[in-house]
């Protein structure tokens, strides 16, 4: 069973309901996503563990990643595109597949387990944390208003907003609930604010780029 999804290994995590602009230059990649939307419009975003992002499959890859869905395309004259997704599923390679031109797996969607009263007041307290934290780092007050108090769509964006390295991040997609990547983040916020107090703000809330994440 499971389904099959195109991959793109990069240096960053992507979590759900979070947006990613990508800029497409490379052959094999515009191939990808000319594929992608005559088909599904979506494709799989995979952390690297070990290499460059270069070469498909020669990049060592986090085994969870997430669907991105294409939301909208800017083809450029040379051929090349500005695309931004945003994260849906969180999956599970089971099978790399033989580059065709590009890296292709497939994949057993997740499910994050179901949420309950407990889980709202753990998701009051990380509210608590994370306005001042995104304030911290220079979010702007219509950001802050919009904050979600969902306790999944909250702690995606607290694991997203966090400013810590690739594996950590890693760590916080896999968890299989919302309680645990609700306590998870509670934890990481509190680290990272008491750092903040005392060694300042060493971070800043900000996009990949102009042209978003290089796809090279």
């Amino acid at each position: 069973m499971g389904m099959e999804l195109p991959l793109f290994p990069l240096h960053l995590v992507l979590f759900p309901g979070r947006q990613l602009p990508l800029h497409v230059f490379e052959v094999r990649y515009r191939r990808m996503l000319a594929d992608c939307l005559e088909g599904g419009r979506r494709f799989g975003v995979v952390a690297i563990r070990a290499g460059r992002a270069e070469g498909g499959g020669a990049s060592e890859i986090f085994s969870v990643g997430t669907v991105a869905e294409i939301e909208h395309v800017a083809e450029l004259p040379d051929g090349r595109s500005d695309i931004v997704t945003r994260g849906s599923r969180r999956f599970r390679v089971r099978e790399v597949l033989e580059p065709a031109p590009y890296l292709r797996a497939r994949v057993d969607l997740l499910e994050d387990g179901p949420t309950g009263p407990q889980d709202a007041a753990r998701a009051r307290r990380l509210r608590e944390l994370l306005v001042p934290y995104l304030a911290s780092l220079g979010a702007p007050g219509e950001l802050l208003a919009r904050v979600p108090s969902d306790p999944d769509g909250l702690a995606y964006l607290a694991a997203a907003a966090a400013q810590v390295e690739v594996p950590e991040q890693q760590r916080l997609l896999e968890l299989d609930s919302t309680a645990a990547r609700l306590d998870a983040t509670l934890r990481l916020l509190r680290r990272e604010a008491g750092l903040m107090k005392h060694f300042g703000t060493v971070g800043s809330l900000r996009p990949p780029g102009p042209g978003g994440a290089e796809l090279n």
